[in-house]
């Protein structure tokens, strides 16, 4: 295990020396606060570090009474806290007063904040001691069975990844990969392009019956939304065999699903019922409420939200297009998720690596989240991209701290295209709005509202309403009003509820789906043809759809465009190939979605400009994955250059499906040493 840089004693002497100088200035020149004297400084900087000492049982127990909200108030008020209590009890300061404090506070935790970084330790250095000291005592595993680490870089595609190399906004990478130690392989995602499909075969192994991102399940008469927990839980119901990627002690940080994994924090199928996840979190407590973590996540997401407003309205005023509207709500929560929840999972994936954990996989939405709302590649996405790889340099300096080795295993669940949204096309009108007048009713439930970033607040409510206490109790409420709410609107009524409409709407990205309730039974387009006559056909002469996918009697499901049709089962065209202007999208890969039990009556995939790789979404998001078209079927798998990818998971040269990944990733695992505990409890 690598040794930590060691800070001297005359660097705290000096440190010490600095820090009640930039005190006093801060205290006179800001506040009323006044100090007599240097010493009275001095000795307020010395108290505290012991009054945080005094403190932190505090923090710690707000922390279990509130959960995440816990850690929120900490973060932001904790280090306050301290420092008002300590200039009450100093003597020779005076005018004390705890609004004096938080604001004297902030800027004198921004300024030492800064020259710890210089004084003390780099800022990846000081992480990692802290790291390290909420580890120490800590049971680890020590052995020299490599452990695993995989890092899922969300929505991050191959052809965005190979550009940052070449421009260098990814060093870190850039230098795993320049110095061999690191290969990097782009795979073909399933349809659809999701993470709820791609997670689910990257950790089980199978992503079968995930149609979309959300979607309309005919027998039960309910909606599934994989981000919301009951889904989650659901979906990873009848997925897991007790195989999945994680089940040999893995560990799984905010992710969807599991995994199978004993271990799991901020997972979304194990949100419900599960305290786990909180007790896991409040160990992290101590970072955010010392002075390094405060400010961090203070300093950072004021950052955030100030270049999150700026970014936006550069948009508007320089009008690029495509856009959407970036509402005050998104200004929080790009905070929340690029820099709050970054830094916690970080903070737990170094502390796992230190603790010899097995394997470990956490997912990153940094870019996935920024570029759906500002686009795939500009300035603010890409610079989501660099702070990921700026994450990067930090596990692979962690892993020389852990007591054991690891593999440190880089890969995405899909990329993602972009281009002007349906309703932009149409001047407002949106997909079931359109749908609704071909069929003449109003009667139309529809889904196609973005929600993949309702994640983050469900993480975060579920993990408060999770603690005890009647706070906790009245913080549930709120979350339970909140989850009903965001169901409501992740199903997005329009009239009536399921039970009273007609037609059933959903989009994932470019993916939209139908449900006729007419028939008790997913139809045949001759059945189709029958009831609403005239309907396909008007589906695709509409200006933003290019592909139209139903079942027919003779030859199963059948790919339609305007120009011609294939026969998905057996490759057989009329006319112009639907699919001969996209990359790598083969009959089978629709095949797979267009014959799952729970898939809709009619898939609608958006029209697709080859020379922009521009599509179209049906839900208000720029950026955008689900269907096919442009990159957001192009994964990346970046790996240490010691494992290999066997032969056979390739097909003519090339990854195709999040299942294969499964299998490699397994493989690998295997051939370390990993799952022969799998293999003995599958034969019990």
């Amino acid at each position: 295990m690598k040794r930590l840089v060691r800070v001297t004693p005359l660097q705290y002497i000096l440190y010490a020396i600095v820090s009640a100088g930039v005190l006093t200035v801060v205290l006179q020149t800001f506040t009323a606060i006044r100090v007599d004297s240097w010493k009275s400084a001095l000795v307020g900087v010395l108290l505290i570090q012991i009054v945080q000492i005094i403190l932190q049982p505090l923090f710690s127990l707000l922390a279990r009474v509130l959960g995440m909200l816990g850690i929120l108030l900490v973060s932001l008020f904790g280090y306050a806290l301290v420092v008002w209590v300590t200039l009450e009890i100093v003597p020779g300061i005076h005018h004390v007063s705890f609004s004096g404090s938080l604001v004297g506070t902030w800027i004198y935790a921004a300024v030492i904040a800064f020259l710890q970084w210089i004084m003390l330790a780099q800022s990846d250095e000081y992480f990692l001691r802290q790291v390290v000291r909420g580890a120490k005592n800590k049971k680890q595993i020590k052995t020299e069975q490599p452990g695993f680490v995989f890092v899922q870089l969300d929505g991050v595609s191959t052809q965005v990844l190979e550009w940052q190399l070449n421009t260098g906004n990814v060093p870190n990478i850039k230098r795993l990969i320049d110095s061999d130690a690191y290969a990097l392989q782009n795979w073909h995602t399933q349809i659809p392009s999701t993470t709820p499909a791609s997670q689910a075969g990257i950790l089980f192994g199978t992503n079968q019956n995930i149609p979309a991102f959300r979607w309309y399940e005919r027998e039960t008469n309910t909606f599934m939304v994989a981000n919301q927990p009951r889904s989650a839980a659901l979906i990873e119901k009848r997925l897991s065999t007790g195989t999945g990627l994680l089940v040999d002690d893995g560990v799984s940080i905010g992710n969807l699903f599991s995994g199978d994994a004993p271990h799991n924090i901020m997972v979304m199928s194990k949100l419900d019922g599960n305290r786990q996840s909180l007790q896991a979190m409040r160990a992290y407590t101590n970072y955010f409420s010392n002075l390094y973590g405060f400010m961090r996540a203070f300093v950072l997401s004021i950052g955030e939200m100030v270049k999150e407003i700026y970014q936006a309205q550069r948009q508007r005023i320089r009008k690029i297009e495509p856009r959407v509207s970036r509402r005050a709500s998104y200004v929080v929560l790009r905070a929340a998720t690029n820099v709050l929840l970054r830094d916690l999972q970080t903070t737990i994936v170094a502390d796992q690596m230190i603790q010899g954990k097995n394997s470990i996989y956490v997912d990153y939405l940094d870019y996935d989240e920024i570029a759906h709302h500002a686009g795939i590649a500009r300035p603010e996405s890409l610079a989501a991209l660099t702070g990921l790889d700026h994450i990067v340099g930090i596990l692979m300096q962690a892993k020389q701290h852990a007591p054991r080795p690891y593999h440190i295993v880089f890969v995405s669940d899909h990329g993602q295209s972009q281009g002007a949204t349906f309703k932009q096309l149409h001047h407002g009108v949106s997909l079931e709005d359109h749908i609704g007048q071909l069929l003449g009713t109003s009667a139309v439930h529809a889904s196609t509202k973005p929600v993949e970033q309702q994640s983050i607040v469900r993480t975060l409510l579920a993990q408060t309403g999770a603690g005890t206490g009647a706070i906790s109790s009245v913080i549930g409420v709120f979350g339970k009003k909140y989850k009903l709410k965001s169901q409501q609107n992740a199903t997005q009524h329009t009239t009536k509820s399921t039970s009273t409409t007609n037609v059933i709407v959903t989009g994932s990205g470019n993916l939209g789906n139908i449900w006729l309730k007419k028939f008790a039974k997913r139809p045949n387009k001759e059945a189709i043809d029958t009831a609403y006559p005239g309907f396909i056909d008007a589906l695709l002469a509409t200006k933003g759809i290019g592909l139209v996918i139903v079942d027919t009697t003779d030859s199963g499901p059948v790919c339609y465009s305007q120009t011609g049709s294939i026969v998905l089962k057996t490759g057989e065209t009329t006319g112009v190939d639907p699919l001969a202007q996209y990359d790598a999208i083969r009959p089978k890969d629709l095949l797979k979605v267009a014959t799952m039990s729970n898939t809709p009556d009619v898939q609608i995939l958006s029209s697709f400009h080859p020379s922009s790789k521009e599509v179209h979404a049906f839900e208000e998001l720029v950026g955008n994955h689900g269907g096919i078209g442009g990159w957001q079927t192009n994964a990346i798998l970046l790996y240490p250059t010691k494992l290999k990818i066997a032969s056979r998971f390739y097909e003519d040269g090339e990854l195709y499906d999040s299942t294969v990944i499964y299998h490699i990733l397994t493989d690998w695992l295997k051939k370390s040493g990993h799952r022969r505990a799998v293999v003995k409890n599958n034969r019990n």
